[in-house]
């Protein structure tokens, strides 16, 4: 059961859940598309007017990495129910977070304790945006 408008309560069904599924995907498939053309906007900006060969690099890897992080979700979405495919989802991109955040401050070369020191840091700010969503109630 889940809740739905004015307190009442819809049974799950196979195409609910399908539907809800759906929603999630092509969400996430417009919030890449909307964060590429910002980022075309905005390199643009900078490179007056051109979109560049180093502006076309970084835009194919952020949409690699943007279908990654889709599958990466959904994935959870088949597998579990409802509360635990999101809790299994929340960890999976926590741990991706992670991961990107050591590389990217080891590809600054710095020490592997600053560079866990990061990730820790990154991390405990996930979880109290986290937290802060779960008390908003959104």
């Amino acid at each position: 059961m889940v809740g739905g408008p004015a307190g009442c309560c819809l049974i799950d069904t196979p195409i609910s859940i399908a539907k809800s599924g759906a929603n999630q995907f092509l969400t996430a498939v417009g919030l890449l598309v909307a964060h590429l053309l910002a980022f075309a906007i905005s390199s643009r900006l900078v490179s007056r007017g051109l979109l560049d060969a180093q502006a076309r690099l970084i835009a194919t890897a952020q949409l690699v990495a943007g279908a990654f992080v889709i599958v990466l979700v959904m994935i959870p979405m088949i597998l579990f129910d409802a509360p635990t495919s999101i809790q299994v989802a929340e960890g999976l991109l926590l741990a991706f977070v992670a991961s990107m955040g050591y590389l990217a401050a080891r590809q600054a070369q710095v020490s592997k304790v600053r560079s866990w020191v990061y990730v820790l840091s990154v991390i405990v700010s996930v979880l109290i945006v986290l937290a802060l969503k779960s008390a908003i109630g959104h």
